[in-house]
């Protein structure tokens, strides 16, 4: 029965805007427990029904289960297996089974893959920004007491998956997006540090920063795997390349004007041994000239001797057998010798000077008659 109020309204109008109080709801779990009892006892299905579908339910939910353990290894993969958190063996390139979760666990991880560490700046994300450089990484001091800033670029690949994934407990690495767990982490990046400032610490600024680069990089490659493999990070260190090493801002420009300085006095350096390389050898041959030719020389006069030597030997020994016709013989071939090389007169008392004509067809200047003081 419903009463009015002052206001006209009544007071099942009253209740029905009560504000909802916090009451549970009184569930009756037996009432639903018989409904699906009487559902499952409906005609056509009966007991033996039911649990037909539980079990097809059951089975179909197995069968699923069990084909989530069926997993795909590529060409540059390969997949380390466990059993209820423990090692079983490595798999290779193919299709695959194993336990699926949470018996079995499997870790698929490309091994050929070159990766690249970053020490001392960060490339940007789309490849086009400029690199930033991280100077907490970047500044060393070398060993001869300068701060030099140093880049470097790290290759590495996985030699051992099973130490890769178990050997070795890590933090990750955001910047780079790797993983808690892989030592290509913080534990790798802390290996190049520890390297490159040991080498670096080990030699002079000038070493670093020109002419020694190529064997600082060496040296950073040898340390980096000792350590890699003292910790069985499972990691094989590739290449290490220096990207940019260059002495702090505040002092770059000094630093610039004293390269400058020195590649000037190398570039005079390397032209003076330029001019003593082809100097020296033209120098040479002109000695061995020179003392061929005195060689030549001597040996000519030495000769030339001999024949006059063994010519007057022979000479004195015709003349000791018949010394007039010796004597006559080299008269007459010393007139061989001088005639032909004057002119020759014929002078007479009556005549004057009388022209003797050369059988060679000269014709020789006559003097005149005063010259030669005759008279008329």
């Amino acid at each position: 029965m419903a009463t009015a109020n002052e206001d006209g309204g009544t007071v099942e109008d009253l209740k029905m805007y009560r504000p909802p109080q916090n009451e549970e709801p009184n569930v009756q779990f037996e009432e639903i427990i018989n409904r699906l009892r009487t559902s499952f006892n409906t005609p056509g299905f009966g007991g033996s029904g039911a649990l037909l579908i539980v079990g097809g339910i059951f089975f179909l939910s197995l069968f699923i289960w069990l084909g989530t353990g069926f997993y795909t290894v590529g060409p540059d993969q390969q997949a380390a297996l466990r059993t209820f958190g423990e090692f079983q063996r490595f798999e290779s390139e193919g299709l695959h089974w194993h336990y699926p979760a949470p018996i079995g666990t499997r870790n698929v991880v490309s091994v050929t893959t070159t990766r690249q560490l970053e020490l001392g700046f960060r490339s940007g994300d789309d490849g086009n920004a400029a690199p930033r450089s991280v100077a907490d990484e970047a500044l060393m001091i070398t060993g001869d007491e300068n701060i030099v800033d140093v880049q470097v670029v790290v290759q590495y690949r996985i030699g051992s998956l099973r130490d890769f994934l178990f050997s070795v407990d890590d933090p990750g690495d955001s910047d780079r997006g790797v993983s808690s767990g892989q030592p290509d982490g913080l534990t790798l990046r802390d290996i190049a540090e520890t390297a490159v400032r040991q080498v670096v610490g080990a030699r002079n600024i000038d070493d670093v920063l020109t002419t020694e680069k190529e064997q600082v990089q060496t040296d950073i490659l040898l340390k980096m795997t000792a350590l890699t493999d003292f910790y069985n990070t499972g990691i094989e260190i590739q290449n290490v390349l220096l990207q940019n090493v260059n002495p702090p801002r505040e002092v770059q420009a000094a630093f610039e004007d004293v390269v400058r300085a020195r590649e000037d006095r190398e570039t005079t350096i390397n032209l003076a041994q330029a001019y003593e390389a082809a100097q020296i050898p033209e120098a040479e041959g002109r000695a061995a000239q020179i003392v061929e030719e005195a060689q030549g020389f001597r040996d000519g006069r030495i000769a030339k001797a001999q024949g006059e030597a063994a010519g007057f030997l022979a000479i004195l020994e015709g003349y000791q057998g018949s010394p007039d016709v010796t004597r006559r013989r080299l008269y007459l071939e010393a007139m061989e010798e001088i005639l032909p090389g004057i002119h020759k007169f014929i002078l007479s008392s009556e005549n004057g000077v009388l022209p003797f004509l050369p059988l060679d067809g000269s014709n020789p200047t006559l003097p005149s008659p005063a010259s030669t003081g005759g008279g008329t």
